[in-house]
């Protein structure tokens, strides 16, 4: 019977091609445009550490002054994203977190074993030792290093995947040698590929989105070579002076990033208790004057904090499930049409011995098929249209960078993963079933001596 409906669903649609390619379009166009709104706001929306989700938080204190040109925030409710390097080292002597990192972006210049290649210049992630473990990062060789060689500081280095490809031609380099601005670092890792997106643990750089630092290096290192962040830096005290890098890192200057993980929710409601302690204390010594407002949250309400997801990204998914909605009611025109000036064949039908539930089944199956043609043309039309959004958005981001994690990280801006794939094919579905329903009920409804009359 099945078989018998697809031959006349297909018969139906070639009798009137037209109006049968104007409801296939309808459907395609509707699917493309929503398609590609959730595919964009999904890509942004995910959660980068999901089994960490109440165990790891990011630590923040509200060291502005009291005064409302010092918001520099859409949320001026917040509190400043990074703490002051005297705040951060502070909140790095409680033992409540079972490991807790302070860090911030930097840069050096790397010469390379090879006389014939041209120093050139890379990032690295200044951190404290428990970085890697905190987040999770997955190593192809080796490992970081300890809180001792924090303080010593250790003359070692971790490398990215890509920089140990480009440095040693991706063999295993521990124990190797490199040179960043005249001082030589042994290498005590490489981890493997690892992206999270959004780039969680520092949200300064490109929206949120990001590939990670080349270099990892213990955080000591910024004092004794007064590396300075390449990053974010906001004095949030008018009596902030900076004359120089010594005299920077006792300011009330925010430029570090702090996260913290528990064990449970006792031990982070006591950390709290804890950072509320030290900042009541600091009020004594004429720091923090605006009300309490430390925060300790989350990743997920870390990234609703900075917005990561963004207006634009729900409004565009919002007008995009709007357009297909348009679609459906153009489309179950189009079939209304299309099934009214067919009727005096199902009239005929009817007269045969087909019964209401024939005819209305057999219109149904028209629909199903003119929604998967539709969700097939509108998964393309998707395809071809992240395939465009990806050069007109992101292709400028390639210009001068040789990591092909950039290129991967563009390419999963814009990717349809399955669960992005099986949306498309049930939208569809429902689209031709919503569009075709009521047609297809309406001629089951009609008597057949209507339409014999008139033959």
């Amino acid at each position: 019977m099945l078989v018998h409906d697809l031959k006349l669903a297909f018969r139906s649609l070639k009798r009137n091609p037209i109006l049968s390619a104007l409801m296939i379009g309808a459907i395609a166009v509707g699917i493309a445009a929503s398609m590609i709104a959730v595919t964009l706001y999904h890509a942004r929306a995910g959660h980068p550490i999901p089994w960490k989700a109440n165990t790891l938080y990011a630590v923040t204190m509200d060291l502005r002054d009291d005064d409302p040109d010092l918001g520099f925030s859409e949320h001026p409710e917040y509190p400043p994203f990074q703490l002051a390097y005297p705040d951060a080292k502070a909140a790095y002597q409680s033992d409540i977190p079972i490991r807790s990192v302070m860090m911030y972006r930097s840069g050096r210049v790397v010469a390379p074993e090879n006389r014939n290649v041209k120093p050139f210049g890379a990032t690295v992630r200044v951190t404290t030792a428990d970085f890697f473990q905190v987040f999770d990062v997955p190593f192809l060789h080796g490992n970081g290093w300890s809180r001792a060689d924090d303080d010593s500081p250790a003359a070692v280095v971790v490398l990215s995947k890509f920089m140990n490809d480009k440095l040693f031609g991706g063999v295993n380099s521990v124990g190797r040698e490199v040179t960043l601005t005249g001082k030589q670092f042994r290498v005590v890792g490489v981890i493997d590929t690892w992206m999270p997106q959004p780039k969680y643990y520092d949200l300064n750089a490109s929206s949120g989105f990001d590939v990670p630092e080349d270099f990892f290096m213990p955080f000591g290192w910024m004092q004794a070579l007064k590396l300075g962040p390449n990053g974010n830096v906001n004095c949030v005290s008018k009596r902030a002076r900076i004359e120089s890098f010594d005299a920077f890192i006792t300011q009330d200057c925010v430029w570090l990033q702090y996260w913290a993980e528990f064990r449970n929710a006792a031990d982070r409601d006591r950390y709290q208790v804890f950072i509320d302690n030290y900042v009541s204390d600091q009020k004594r010594h004429g720091r923090f004057p605006r009300a309490l407002n430390n925060r300790i949250v989350n990743v997920q309400t870390w990234l609703d904090m900075w917005d990561v997801v963004g207006d634009d990204s729900r409004m565009f998914m919002v007008l995009g499930l709007v357009f297909l909605v348009v679609c459906v009611l153009n489309t179950l025109g189009l079939m209304l049409a299309k099934f009214l000036s067919a009727a005096p064949i199902s009239g005929l039908r009817r007269a045969l011995g087909a019964s209401r539930v024939d005819i209305v089944r057999q219109h149904v199956v028209e629909v199903v098929v003119v929604g998967v043609l539709g969700g097939f043309a509108g998964l393309l039309l998707t395809l071809a249209g992240l395939a465009g959004l990806k050069v007109l958005l992101f292709s400028g981001m390639l210009i001068g960078s040789d990591n092909p994690d950039r290129a991967a990280m563009m390419q999963a801006m814009v990717h349809m993963d399955v669960p992005i794939i099986a949306l498309g094919i049930a939208l569809s579905l429902l689209t031709g079933l919503l569009a075709g329903l009521y047609p297809a009920w309406r001629i089951g409804r009609l008597a057949p001596a209507t339409f014999l009359k008139t033959q």
